[in-house]
């Protein structure tokens, strides 16, 4: 059957953002550093852009945050048409968008915001150097090219290994499932899990002591066999190959009678065991410390709290005046063409800065206004607060609160805070108002930091406190909360007391 020609009308709505409402969420979207190396790369390439020598503005919740345009008569000539029409720029930056609108490539953004390279002969002073950092695969690489292998499949294999080891030192992935890749990536080779086997034995000599094991017993295993024999040294290893299960649950009372111990024998025992690393690829983590800006400022005045921008962050943005007054002599179109482009950067980026700066403002308003009594007493006062509360309180869309407080910092009198710390779930309780996560959190870990160490507080005892204090939880609620924080068992804790 011969197929006939046809039109066919289909209606949809289709929503696409400007550019430079995608700079605005980007900008929205950094962490202050971020904003900062932007604003430092923009004012390397964009000679249209510089930095105001009065001081910076500091914006508050009422102040206009978009800087009004410069007039036709004042900056641009007519004949360069540089006044852009900004008419539904307000329109534009108060329409709000679900995340799934706009997707930021996170390494597209650093290498977009990184320094401009500094002139090779440029003094820089020897504290502002940080050594080079080696991770664990670097570190294991270089250890198996100087090792003298018996064929190139050895090697080969030493490699593939080592790509399968985790950074706390593990070798999680199954012998037999490598051996399966590896048999289909090298042609003409019988391989076995016997040449696995042998060339795994060579790496967990390597350095660190323990790296390359499969599971905590192996890992502790390969650690004491490097050492010297010391006293309870092959206790301890007789304890770990046969009953590791044994520590795991405290079962001290066995181990003495099992192996013949007394109590002051115990303890040396044990402290052997817990000398060594159960994680030994975390001495090559990367543990320089990110450097953080905070984004807003609390501060207390008479009449309450204060906030507003960090205005020590950012530099006071502007368009280069004097250019826009040289514009009117230049004739040649791709020169005017350039100028445009440059301007209106320029003006974008002040713009983007100046909405993000509104945003931070508005929803900083609103979380210090609502955890008043945290910055008064402290943890113990937080109050729940979800981000759709905000976003309907700021007539926001939720994925804008979740940018405008991921990364993003305040400084107050009680320390440097993420603004996402003063969000948590509310506790349902039983005829009271719901309690924060984080405040019954800080009731559980001032309650057991006051407990008789010989006579912990049971879960239930704690459920009972709690109650005295207003707050009805479950006791299955307390347990993962405590656990959530680290903290054992009031038998797991007794124990401890005792071993020492």
């Amino acid at each position: 059957m011969a197929m006939m020609p046809g039109l066919q009308i289909n209606i949809g709505q289709q929503l696409k953002l400007t550019p430079q409402l995608q700079q605005s969420i980007k900008i929205l979207q950094y962490s202050a550093l971020e904003v900062q190396q932007t604003i430092a790369t923009t004012l390397e390439s964009n000679f249209m852009l510089e930095v105001a020598e009065e001081e910076p503005i500091e914006f508050t919740e009422h102040d206009p945050l978009e800087a009004e345009p410069p007039t036709s008569e004042q900056n641009d000539p007519a004949d360069l048409d540089l006044q852009a029409d900004t008419s539904n720029d307000a329109e534009a930056f108060s329409t709000d968008y679900a995340w799934e609108d706009i997707y930021a490539d996170r390494q597209l953004a650093h290498e977009s915001t990184g320094h401009a390279s500094r002139d090779s002969d440029e003094f820089n002073a020897p504290e502002t150097y940080t050594a080079a950092h080696t991770s664990l695969h670097h570190h294991l690489t270089w250890q198996a090219d100087i090792y003298k292998w018996a064929t190139e499949s050895d090697a080969y294999i030493a490699s593939y290994i080592i790509d399968e080891i985790d950074e706390d030192g593990y070798l999680r992935t199954p012998l037999c499932e490598m051996l399966l890749n590896l048999q289909r990536q090298i042609e003409n080779t019988s391989l076995s899990i016997l040449d696995l086997e042998d060339v795994l034995k060579v790496i967990q000599q390597f350095e660190p002591t323990g790296v390359g094991a499969r599971d905590l017993p192996e890992c502790l295993l390969l650690q004491l066999k490097a050492q010297k024999q010391t006293p309870f040294h092959v206790t301890a290893v007789q304890l770990i190959q046969r009953h590791f299960d044994w520590l795991t649950y405290h079962d001290f009372k066995r181990i003495k009678k099992s192996y013949g111990l007394h109590d002051d024998q115990l303890e040396p025992l044990l402290k052997l065991i817990q000398s060594l690393n159960p994680k030994p690829g975390r001495q090559f983590a990367n543990t320089e410390l990110d450097l953080i800006v905070p984004d807003l400022m609390l501060k207390r005045r008479a009449h309450g709290w204060l906030v507003e921008l960090n205005s020590q962050a950012f530099p006071n943005l502007q368009v280069n005046q004097a250019y826009i007054d040289l514009s009117s002599s230049i004739k040649d179109q791709n020169t005017i063409k350039q100028i445009k482009e440059q301007l209106n950067e320029a003006r974008n980026l002040i713009k983007s800065v100046h909405h993000r700066g509104e945003t931070l403002l508005r929803v900083g308003h609103f979380i210090v206004e609502r955890q008043k009594r945290f910055f008064d007493e402290g943890e113990q006062a937080m109050q729940p607060l979800v981000l759709r509360e905000v976003a309907e309180a700021l007539d926001l869309h939720e994925s804008t609160i979740s940018r405008a407080t991921n990364q993003k910092y305040i400084q107050t009198p009680r320390g440097v805070f993420e603004l996402k710390y003063f969000f948590s779930s509310g506790v349902s309780q039983f005829g009271n108002e719901d309690q924060s996560s984080v405040a019954i959190k800080a009731h559980l870990k001032e309650l057991i930091a006051q407990e008789d160490p010989k006579k912990p507080i049971s879960d239930n005892k704690l459920m009972a406190l709690l109650s005295e204090k207003d707050i009805n939880v479950a006791r299955r609620t307390i347990a993962k909360y405590r656990e959530a924080m680290g903290i054992p068992s009031s038998s797991e804790r007794k124990k401890r007391v005792g071993l020492r």
